[in-house]
């Protein structure tokens, strides 16, 4: 099936609106110490579930179903919404919610959706059967076991670019934590 221009776009384009989104909060934060606290919390807890997911995957290559691959199919995307969703505490905003869960419904389900017809045309079989088994976004509480399952290497996080989302990570943290200090 030849996927549609405009869902062409929103794929190769969610990296760089990812980047604007906190941009803009920074932009028109009121952030609190207790917002600045908790926000960097749930960044941390995403940053280290996309680690985790990066660090399992081979993509293209081979069916991820170990580490968080067990629990849910898409992990690196619950990582950035962790992340997302901490930069809106950071934020103080009320507003920052609406257009994060926009962007996240806009970008994210489109690229969810390519993401998996693609691992359907390349895995086949095997990536139908997980898909049956593991949620795609909301993990199970139990993993789903299988014996041909992959480890964790730091080398594939660096192979998979984890670092650029940790450096952005930092970047748009310092900048929150300049602007409540400006106040």
């Amino acid at each position: 099936m030849k996927t549609h221009p405009l869902a062409r776009f929103v794929v190769r384009k969610r990296t760089f609106f990812s980047l604007v989104i906190p941009i803009v909060l920074i932009i028109f934060a009121k952030p609190s110490l207790t917002g600045l606290l908790v926000g960097f919390g749930l960044v941390l807890i995403g940053q280290a579930i996309r680690i985790w997911a990066a660090g399992d995957i081979s993509k293209n290559k081979q069916l991820a179903v170990a580490g968080p691959y067990a629990y849910v199919r898409n992990p690196l995307y619950v990582g950035s919404l962790f992340l997302a969703a901490g930069y809106c505490v950071m934020s103080g905003l009320w507003w920052s919610w609406i257009i994060t869960a926009v962007f996240y419904y806009v970008f994210y389900i489109g690229t969810i959706v390519s993401e998996e017809e693609h691992l359907e045309n390349i895995l086949g079989e095997a990536y139908i059967k997980y898909k049956a088994v593991v949620p795609r976004l909301f993990p199970r509480l139990s993993p789903h076991h299988r014996s041909n399952g992959g480890s964790f290497l730091w080398s594939q996080v660096w192979h998979n670019r984890e670092q650029r989302s940790l450096t952005a990570l930092v970047i748009v943290t310092v900048l929150f934590w300049v602007k409540w200090a400006l106040r």
